[in-house]
């Protein structure tokens, strides 16, 4: 199973696009994700990374009409890598299964 479940917050207004290739709403989103991890001496360190989203269809449309820049997100999603052309890239994106806007 390929399940991941991401808590950010959304860096940008997400604005949708219309796929060329399959003419379906198609929405390309970041969120910045804090994690708290404590090092070797016990200190509390943060970190932040920054994950790209995609969602298609209906979850896109909703997205953008109700998410705004800064919003925390819940969102499932699962890992796919980057194929261009039949070409793989090292790079992985998130696609959206599902979602919460938190605030």
């Amino acid at each position: 199973m390929n399940k991941c479940i991401f808590l950010g917050k959304l860096l940008h207004l997400p604005i949708v696009e219309i796929d060329q290739e399959t003419g379906t709403p198609k929405l390309v989103f970041e969120l910045e994700i804090e994690e708290f991890r404590r090092d070797k001496s016990g200190n509390k360190k943060r970190t932040l990374t920054v994950l790209e989203f995609e969602a298609w269809d209906t979850a896109a449309l909703t997205i953008e009409k109700y998410a705004s820049e800064g919003d925390l997100m819940s969102v499932e999603s699962s890992a796919r890598s980057c194929y261009i052309d039949g070409q793989e890239y090292d790079f992985t994106y998130f696609r959206v299964t599902s979602f919460k806007i938190l605030s």
